[in-house]
């Protein structure tokens, strides 16, 4: 091949085997960083005294530059388009007993992330329903650690004449233990950071329509055992209701504590009428201990355009984010083609094995996740720790802390 000579003329380049017109090619390649995108809107016949110090170039170097421009064309839409992160307003915290001390490690993180600051709405189920709480009434990552590090567990447990009255109340009251004082403990937590003893949802949700930068609204579940449903619990349900009454029916671990008795108005009744209708509530997680769904619907999504128009279908709200527990051998499994789908084996050799392997099926089986929802979920390793509740050693609590830390990094970095 001979020289290509560079006419200037109408933006063409006349070589020995024809003539080839650039116009079409509106990209740089192999340019000068100063150019940039700019580049993209000018005819190419301007650009040619950029790059050419002589009217004489070599036919391959200009051949090569024709085809990286064409080349390059068709990857300039992603370069100029490329994918806003999603902005999340809805934060789910799954049930998980004494494991979700993790949750503190993972909130710590998400804030570092910047997610915390852009919730409108948390909800949760049993454990994840108290750190949710928690989050609601504007605790923060450091404060939330520090009060469930300092929660008085064997007080909780509480009942006159342990054995003769726990039998009593099990029998009548479907539950070992009162779980009075576990709702003054949580009343007292909700009073400490908004001056207001006894806040009801409703009451949390004019907060939070006056202060969204501070307080949240907030949804718990609970399994109604009369109707055989899971209940939500928010101030769109019972604005009446306590936010520590909320929590402690999510929090109501069947024939652990006094299940919690409901009127037909949603009233909390300590001693029925005899013959009055009441629903009997227990712990959420029967039932949805992982109720990442909460939020699937048109009204909670930020770019509705009518917020005051009713909504008919449910929807995947790609603006909830979710907190979850699995145990280590599931997270492996969950790395392999399907293995979201199944179970991971539970080996039993024991009683405290076997109790864990029953826990695990009900618990899953009862609440499976859909195909979709891991796109929206951060799983965090339970470490081996079963969900007891009991106390944990400071090692213990550090290692779920950093579980619940990675499992929000791992989450980022496959983004």
């Amino acid at each position: 091949m001979g020289a290509t000579k560079i006419t200037g003329q109408n933006g063409s380049a006349e070589v020995e085997s024809g003539t080839a017109s650039a116009e079409r090619c509106y990209c740089p390649y192999n340019l000068p960083a100063e150019l940039g995108i700019p580049f993209l809107e000018r005819p190419i016949q301007a650009l040619v005294p950029i790059y050419l110090s002589s009217s004489i170039m070599p036919s391959s170097t200009l051949v090569s530059l024709l085809l990286g421009l064409c080349f390059w064309v068709s990857s300039t839409s992603p370069l100029l388009a490329q994918p806003t992160p999603p902005v999340y307003r809805n934060l789910v915290m799954e049930g998980g007993g004494i494991r979700g001390i993790a949750y503190g490690g993972a909130l710590a993180e998400l804030e570092k992330q910047g997610v915390l600051s852009g919730l409108r709405r948390v909800g949760g189920t049993s454990a994840g329903a108290i750190q949710a709480a928690l989050l609601a009434v504007s605790y923060s990552p450091q404060e939330i650690i520090a009060v469930v590090d300092h929660t008085p567990i064997q007080r909780l447990n509480d009942g006159r004449l342990m054995f003769l009255g726990g039998g009593t109340r099990l029998v009548k009251q479907y539950g070992w233990y009162r779980g009075d004082e576990l709702s003054r403990y949580l009343n007292h937590l909700v009073a400490r950071k908004t001056q207001r003893p006894n806040l009801t949802l409703g009451q949390l949700h004019a907060l939070a329509q006056q202060e969204p930068t501070r307080y949240r609204d907030l949804y718990t579940t609970g399994t109604n055992l009369t109707t055989q449903r899971t209940q939500v619990f928010s101030y769109e349900t019972h604005p009446d209701l306590r936010v520590a009454d909320a929590v402690r029916i999510s929090m109501s671990i069947p024939l652990y504590f006094r299940a919690v008795l409901l009127d037909a108005q949603g009233h909390i009744v300590r001693h029925p009428a005899k013959g009055q209708a009441v629903d009997v509530l227990v712990d959420g997680g029967l039932l949805a201990n992982y109720p990442i769904w909460l939020f699937d619907d048109e009204r909670y999504l930020s770019a509705r355009t009518n917020p005051e128009a009713p909504t008919t279908d449910s929807i995947f709200n790609p603006e909830t984010l979710g907190l979850r527990l699995d145990r280590p051998a599931q997270l492996a499994l969950d790395t392999l083609p399907n293995g979201r789908q199944q179970l991971a084996p539970y080996p039993v050799g024991d009683l405290k094995s076997y109790v864990g392997a029953l826990y695990t099926v009900a618990i899953e089986n009862l609440n499976p996740a859909q195909p979709r929802d891991w796109e929206r979920t951060i799983s965090i390793s339970t470490r081996g720790y079963n969900p007891k509740i009991r106390r944990l050693s400071e090692t213990q609590k550090h290692d779920l802390l950093s579980s619940g830390h990675d499992g929000v990094q791992a989450f980022f970095r496959r983004e």
